[in-house]
């Protein structure tokens, strides 16, 4: 492991808040994640609704096009980023002192790769033979990246102060923004040019957000670091090995299915996975809350770092059965209400596979964050890049059977995304440090199961009325796991924390 940057920096005592919250890295966590919780019944709500206009204004092929690029763009933005989110993030929250030479040296070695791959971008285009419309899109998709992954760093820093409440405030912001941007400029007849240069100008505003934030920290002036240059690239090598192999996925399936396939299937399953990504919030903010205190926890206090483990895990058991679940009896209405079901109604059938993925992607989303705390990230990459072969030898196959018996090629993508996250949660579970699984996580599974049944039979009878129907199925959910005596204090912790109770934190394994 590469030392921190302390080793060369010196410390800046008045850089940041208390470490814990009352002594309790529990309501830290919870606290953490309930402004993140608020942030995102703000934005996505707001990211929906731009999606929608997007699909329903543009149709599916350009709607296609932007998911083409933004999948492309994904793994070459990784270069820049260079693992530094949770490096970063890590890092700073390890040791305060080090973040105004953390923060001024990623500052500039961002800005010296995005120049540098801006630069590829005409050449790549042309050796792919992209036509017009995808090479304006993968333009103005990567300026707008650009400037987001400046953004990216300082939110980096603020979540290693884990300050996530400042980090809420800029995402909803910027939400905001994007949508008081693009909405207009879509339904005053602006076309897809216009809409990606709205976002450009939303994300620029955002920048000069997100930098005051960083400054109300009070760290220090930013300042160059040779030792901050070695923390950042080589510590973040392991996250960068892993996020290559998780970007690669999609645009390798995203690559197969635009050969293989008529473009709409494309416009198709990008709408489908815009709606993943809304389903999966409620774990990506848990881990995105999470992750700063494990990695300080792993080194302080392991047997808490077990119990914050078992905690998460818990969590998304619950969460993730029940937005399964919800996906499958309710993925007409999704699609009907957001994209409307002329032009996008395949997109139905993709999330119903797609809602086995949920589930499994909602379990690794803690487990990486467990793994990576604990600095076994190369050996989570590793494999995670089982991920990479099951793509290529399942798409030639699946997609075209699908599109010549199903009409929707995009389905033999999900059915794979859904065979590769299986085996990384097999993995996932051998990886991450045995301490802190136990047989609470097996009940908790079943009871979840039991749950679900019950939740699947009530949305069944009242298939025919749904505004009745979703509030009775998460009702009749949540009923049966509370008279199984699911809902303990270990699992209601983060959310009776959101209301500002304060409750002991998880109980300590035995010793």
């Amino acid at each position: 492991m590469i030392q921190p940057a302390h080793a060369t920096t010196a410390p800046e005592p008045s850089a940041g808040p208390p470490i814990e919250a009352n002594g309790k890295p529990a309501h830290l966590v919870a606290r953490n994640m309930a402004a993140l919780v608020v942030a995102q019944f703000i934005t996505t709500p707001m990211s929906v609704l731009v999606n929608a206009v997007l699909g329903r204004k543009l149709g599916a092929s350009d709607f296609g096009a932007i998911y083409l690029v933004t999948t492309m763009l994904a793994v070459g933005f990784l270069l820049v980023e260079w693992g530094g989110l949770g490096q970063v993030a890590a890092e700073v929250a390890r040791n305060r002192s080090a973040a105004p030479s953390i923060f001024g040296t990623g500052l500039a070695l961002r800005v010296l790769l995005v120049l540098g791959l801006l630069a590829c971008l005409g050449p790549f285009a042309a050796l792919m033979g992209y036509d017009p419309v995808v090479r304006m899109a993968l333009w103005l998709c990567a300026i707008r990246l650009g400037i987001t992954s400046l953004g990216s760093l300082c939110n980096s820093v603020i979540r290693g102060f884990e300050r996530l409440r400042w980090h809420a405030f800029a995402a909803i912001f910027g939400s905001l923004i994007d949508a008081a941007l693009v909405i207009p400029t879509l339904l005053l007849g602006g076309d897809l040019r216009a809409a990606l240069t709205a976002q450009i100008i939303g994300a620029s505003v955002t920048l000069l957000v997100q930098i005051s934030l960083v400054i109300r920290l009070k760290i220090g002036k930013p300042r160059l670091s040779r030792g901050a240059v070695g923390m950042l690239l080589g510590g973040g090598f392991g996250f960068l090995v892993l996020d290559v192999i998780l970007k690669l996925q999609p645009y390798i399936d995203a690559a197969f299915l635009a050969a293989l396939a008529p473009s709409t299937t494309m416009g198709w399953y990008g709408a489908a996975n815009r709606m993943v990504g809304v389903l999966i919030f409620p774990a990506t903010t848990l881990t995105y809350a999470l992750y700063p205190t494990l990695a300080r926890l792993w080194t302080t206090d392991r047997p808490m770092y077990d119990s914050m483990v078992r905690l998460g895990l818990r969590s998304v058991m619950v969460l993730g059965i029940l937005a399964a679940s919800g996906t499958i009896l309710f993925a007409d209405l999704i699609v009907w209400l957001v994209y409307g079901g002329a032009k996008f109604g395949p997109t139905a059938d993709d999330l119903r596979i797609l809602s086995g993925y949920v589930l499994l992607v909602y379990t690794n989303i803690v487990l990486s964050a467990g793994i990576a705390s604990a600095g076994r990230q190369l050996r989570w990459a590793a494999a995670q890049s089982l991920c990479l072969l099951v793509s290529v030898a399942l798409d030639p196959l699946l997609i075209p059977w699908f599109q010549a018996n199903a009409g929707n090629g995009s389905l033999g993508v999900c059915v794979s995304v859904v065979v590769a996250e299986t085996a990384m949660v097999l993995f996932g579970l051998r990886i991450v440090p045995r301490s802190g699984l136990d047989r609470s996580l097996l009940r908790t599974l079943v009871r979840c199961i039991v749950a679900a049944m019950a939740m699947g039979a009530t949305g069944l009878a009242l298939r025919s009325v749904p505004l009745i129907a979703v509030p009775a199925t998460v009702a009749v959910y949540l009923g049966v796991l509370w008279k199984m005596g699911e809902t303990d204090p270990d699992m209601i912790e983060l959310v009776r924390s959101a209301i500002g109770r304060k409750i002991a934190p998880p109980s300590l394994p035995a010793a």
